[in-house]
């Protein structure tokens, strides 16, 4: 069996390994990814967060993403019949960036991941962990590729960045039962009859109220195609005759505000659905491990909130990987699990109250006043840290306080 040596073995190259890489081999680390896939590859998550953007300055990304000219977001549009309202990014409570980009996640992922190679860290595609052994003083993975070829890759550190792959998750028990509700998603891609659509709409996500449990999104990219998909309760959102298709267009068509921001396009990719897909974890870290991205905790994504966790945690972990390695003491609890809980804690409230309608009720209430609308653009910027902000300090006290304010009142407001 090949044998191999390097200080830190990463597992998965989306956002979450990509960053943490990208981090450590600045630091002087030698570092390793083995991908289970090939990319390019399609994955959902395609809108991003103004808080990401500093991650991705800081690990080199920033010139080779702005070359890819992907869509500028510039906020995000919620819409319940005849009512909308608009959070502007540039207008949030939080010092830092006011914009971001929304992304076809195969090019995006693609950029990343070559990116890193250039930093020299070596990617292995179609590759796959099939046993992992912590107990040596330097763990042990092994891994086999799609040729058959076995190996075993022994490292300082072992990252887990593999999504819903979950792979030390699955070979150490750390899964455990999601506290959110099972909920299901079915999503496709339109493109314009003819030529790029424009206008002020492609610079914003667009969430639409459906039903009370159910909700969907609009994604704009730069090429003129939409991502479009629908998430909530699966009983509504599962096929009766397993027709995805069928019952995708029977729902959009459902939807007044859905089909007119449909009106001009035509489906360019057969609707997937996913069933069950958050998840919940015992522990973010062991020794000689820590789990990112979606390999720690997926909640649900009516705030586009998945890619924004994984490069946090991505960012964060490496910083203290590094330390680690260097000889430095790292409270990995306080530090990482804790810091990681307590912005994952905020943006669960967000979508807790989302369905249950109270914050529904504040994002269409009248003459909100300016502030409360700023602090809750930052949370919706992804700044979920910023605890000078009452909306992510105490969110659950604060939204309860302002929807009883504001309870019976809606607006119509032009985003």
């Amino acid at each position: 069996m090949i044998k191999e040596f390097v200080d830190v073995l990463i597992i998965g190259a989306g956002p979450a390994g990509t960053m943490t890489a990208a981090k450590l081999a600045k630091s002087g680390l030698t570092v390793k990814i083995v991908e289970r896939s090939h990319f390019p590859r399609y994955v959902i998550g395609e809108s991003l967060l103004p808080q990401s953007m500093a991650h991705l300055e800081d690990a080199g990304f920033m010139p080779a993403l702005l070359e890819r000219g992907y869509q500028k977001k510039i906020g995000a549009n919620f819409k319940q019949g005849p009512f909308q309202e608009f959070f502007d990014f540039s207008n949030n409570y939080t010092e830092g960036w006011t914009w971001t980009w929304q992304v076809p996640r195969d090019d995006f992922d693609n950029v990343l991941a070559l990116e890193v190679q250039k930093m020299g860290v070596n990617i292995e595609f179609g590759t796959t962990v099939t046993n992992v052994n912590f107990e040596p003083e330097h763990p042990i993975v092994q891994v086999v590729d799609e040729a058959g070829t076995h190996k075993e890759v022994q490292s300082k550190f072992v990252v887990d960045s593999s999504g819903y792959g979950r792979v030390l998750a699955n070979h150490l028990d750390l899964n455990e039962p999601s506290s959110s509700p099972v909920r299901g998603t079915i999503f496709a891609q339109f493109k314009p009859e003819n030529g790029v659509v424009e206008g002020e709409e492609n610079g914003k996500v667009t969430i639409l109220v459906h039903a009370e449990d159910v909700w969907i999104w609009f994604i704009p990219f730069s090429d003129g195609r939409v991502s479009v998909g629908f998430v909530g309760n699966p009983e509504v959102l599962k096929s009766p005759d397993g027709d995805d298709e069928t019952h995708f267009l029977t729902l959009l068509s459902q939807n007044e505000n859905a089909s007119q921001m449909i009106e001009g396009l035509t489906l360019c990719m057969a609707p997937k659905a996913i069933h069950g897909y958050s998840k919940g974890i015992k522990q973010l870290y062991g020794k000689n491990y820590v789990l990112t991205g979606n390999a720690s905790e997926f909640i649900d994504p009516v705030f586009s909130a998945g890619v924004m966790f994984a490069i946090e945690s991505g960012a964060v972990a490496a910083d203290l990987v590094t330390k680690e390695l260097n000889g430095e003491q790292v409270d990995w609890e306080q530090d990482y699990q804790q810091h990681m809980l307590s912005g994952i804690d905020v943006m669960r409230t967000y979508i807790d109250s989302w369905y249950d309608g109270r914050l529904k009720s504040l994002f269409f209430s009248v003459d909100k006043p300016e502030k409360i609308k700023r602090q809750i653009t930052s949370v919706l910027a992804g700044y979920v840290w910023d605890r000078s902000n009452p909306f992510v300090s105490r969110s659950e006290r604060t939204i309860d306080l302002f929807v009883e304010l504001t309870s019976g009142e809606t607006e119509t407001s032009s985003a």
